[in-house]
């Protein structure tokens, strides 16, 4: 590699020496391991600057995250460091990377580069409208499963390159008697998507794979593009996306991928957490590096995250050490029963807060969300303002997928899916009117009325018009997204006052919707992006969570920090879940669950469970300590009764 010139980075002040090994390493594979905590931004960051620095053209460098939000953070700090803009680079997820290719050669994969792409509710409701047509009719067994469940089961078998049936075994054996049945309608969805120029998530990854698989002449090309490619949080990786890296590094094999096997806890999105123990395996010759040096906790809290890692069976060996001296040693608490366990938490809480930590600095973490009732109606007792991470989506809710299916059928009139849910939304139609009317759309383009396709006047005959004017006009029209969406809006604002008795709160939501469109000017552009990168459900309660304490699931928490983390019910039957005790697997995750939910403390870790729980059939029952909190030797706790 040529060398631009003398350098202003101090990287040898800036990095330790294992973060300064991974930035400067030479061409060829390279794995790091980057302990809970150990600058593994900074390193990345740093490794992109030091490849421009070495005369790599950055349009040859290819940044994978799973956020769009993290790779414009990383190359705007990497920018920083060089006094340049690096706007060439290509930064982003997954799944918008395989959906820039895909806009590019999507004719040679049969499909118009104007493709929708579906989210998971547009997913479920074309296999469901596939379950409904299907030749011969589905008799609907009893204990057959729900659409939702049949489009995970897919959405599975997908994601982990296995079939139907290895995918039923594997999270809901129960359904294994359905696989045939599932099967053929997993065959039909694929059908349809292609016939009505769709895309779902999961297609985004098969069919950038397909392509360069398909195409040697363009998966060269593309590879020789991105000589070099970094992919971060590699252990969230699934079969599909390791794949996509093997074939991006065809032609030279210059992979950064950075990772901590000890943080991978997303199996149930078809996370894969042997594709960074085999990472070694598929690049032969690839260069470990471990990042071990914490830069978040206090050492006694490294000595209780080290221990309950050391005990996992499989990964990279690991022990994280911090420069900071003293700290107060976690709490271990067990009390009487759920309640108590609450007051403790509020007890908890005043206490740090009248000595200066601000609500926000402090976490209540727990492995499921209905884990933190009792303790919600307790912080609402005490007056103290908390947000809870979870539950429904922004783009989920289902007056916001109205209006967004009127935009895509403006951007792609074949979107069959969409026209159907925005003719049930006319008084009058059904689902197989909707049905007949949205094939003949479809097939002939949009009318300009209701009588070039129907011959006869129907009752939904104005309303249709209504429609169909609204649509003409948006299509045909050149105003901004913005204007489209408030158009949209005045027209979908008496359908919202019919169906729902909370419209005004809706409405605001039309709103925002509305707001967020104002910075884009391609329809094509808002619509890849509210399906790859959904804004934030809590956006509307910034002040809020500036003064609100903070309950999150583990999953949720990942990757965050506070001043205090409270892990409560660290129980047997909740952290380990009674589920994930049938397998070895599932059962180490849940250790590697206890291990983020502990790395995520900077000063304070209180660990918490009840002694009892109760039970609807056999009242207060006794709950033993988590195994994982058990096995942790316990003088690195200050331990009480409460």
């Amino acid at each position: 590699m040529k060398k631009t010139g003398y350098s202003n980075i101090a990287y040898e002040q800036d990095l330790n020496s294992a973060q300064l090994e991974a930035v400067t390493a030479p061409e060829g594979p390279l794995l790091i391991i980057a302990g809970a905590g150990s600058g593994k931004t900074r390193t990345i960051v740093y490794r992109v600057a030091w490849l421009v620095e070495q005369g790599i053209e950055p349009e040859s460098i290819l940044l994978l995250t799973f956020t769009r939000k993290a790779a414009e953070e990383m190359l705007s700090r990497a920018s920083q460091l060089l006094g340049l803009r690096l706007t060439a680079i290509a930064g982003g997820t997954f799944h918008s990377t395989g959906n820039m290719l895909l806009r590019r050669y999507a004719a040679l994969l049969g499909f118009d580069s104007s493709f929708s792409i579906m989210d998971q509710g547009d997913s479920v409701e074309a296999i469901d409208h596939v379950k409904k047509n299907l030749v011969p009719p589905l008799t609907d067994p009893k204990g057959f499963p729900k659409t939702r469940t049949i489009a995970e089961i897919i959405s599975r078998a997908v994601g982990c390159a296995c079939s139907v049936n290895e995918a039923i075994e594997k999270r809901c054996p129960h359904f294994g008697e359905f696989a045939p049945e599932i099967d053929i309608i997993k065959v039909k969805y694929e059908e349809h998507k292609k016939n009505n120029n769709l895309m779902d998530y999961d297609d985004l990854l098969v069919n950038t794979i397909k392509l360069l698989e398909e195409h040697p002449r363009i998966r060269t090309e593309i590879s020789e593009k991105w000589r070099y490619v970094l992919v971060d949080e590699y252990q969230d990786t699934n079969r599909l996306q390791a794949r996509i890296v093997q074939l991006l590094a065809f032609t030279h094999d210059n992979v950064m991928v950075v990772g901590d096997d000890s943080q991978s806890i997303y199996s149930f999105r078809g996370a894969d957490f042997t594709n960074i123990v085999e990472f070694p395996n598929l690049f032969p010759g690839t260069r470990i590096i471990r990042l071990e040096e914490n830069y978040r906790s206090t050492a006694p809290i490294l000595s209780v995250t080290n221990s309950i890692i050391q005990r996992a069976a499989a990964g990279y060996s690991k022990r994280l050490f911090t420069q900071k001296t003293g700290g107060p040693l976690p709490i271990s608490a067990r009390s009487s029963t759920e309640r108590q366990q609450s007051k403790f938490v509020v007890q908890c809480v005043r206490e740090l807060n009248e000595h200066g930590v601000e609500l926000n600095e402090i976490a209540v973490l727990f492995r499921a969300g209905f884990h933190s009732f009792d303790l919600e109606s307790e912080l609402t007792r005490n007056n103290i303002a908390f947000v809870k991470y979870g539950g429904f989506k922004f783009l989920e809710s289902q007056h916001i997928k109205d209006v967004l299916a009127h935009l895509k059928v403006i951007h792609n009139p074949a979107d069959r899916l969409s026209w159907i849910r925005i003719l049930k939304l006319l008084p009058g139609v059904g689902d197989k009117t909707a049905l007949q009317l949205a094939g003949t759309i479809c097939q002939d383009g949009i009318p300009r009325s209701t009588a070039q396709i129907v011959s006869k006047p129907p009752k939904y005959g104005k309303d249709l018009d209504r429609l169909l004017e609204l649509v003409f006009q948006l299509k045909n029209e050149t105003n901004p997204i913005s204007q489209k969406v408030e158009l949209i809006n005045a027209y979908y604002f008496p359908v919202l006052k019919e169906k729902y008795d909370n419209y005004p709160k809706r409405m605001r939501d039309l709103e925002y919707l509305a707001d967020l469109t104002s910075s884009y000017k391609s329809l094509n552009r808002f619509l890849n992006d509210m399906a790859l990168e959904p804004p934030d459900e809590e956006r509307s309660s910034e002040r809020e969570r500036q003064d609100s304490l903070v309950l999150s699931t583990i999953h949720s928490a990942k990757g965050l920090e506070w001043h205090t983390v409270i892990l409560i019910w660290a129980a047997e039957g909740r952290i380990p879940s009674p589920m994930a005790l049938v397998s070895p697997d599932d059962l180490e995750e849940e250790r590697r669950l206890m291990y983020v939910a502990t790395t995520r403390a900077k000063h304070n870790l209180v660990i918490v469970a009840p002694h009892t729980a109760l039970d609807r059939t056999r009242g207060q029952v006794p709950v033993k300590l988590s195994r994982f909190v058990e096995e942790i030797p316990q003088d690195y706790f200050r331990t009480y009764s409460v």
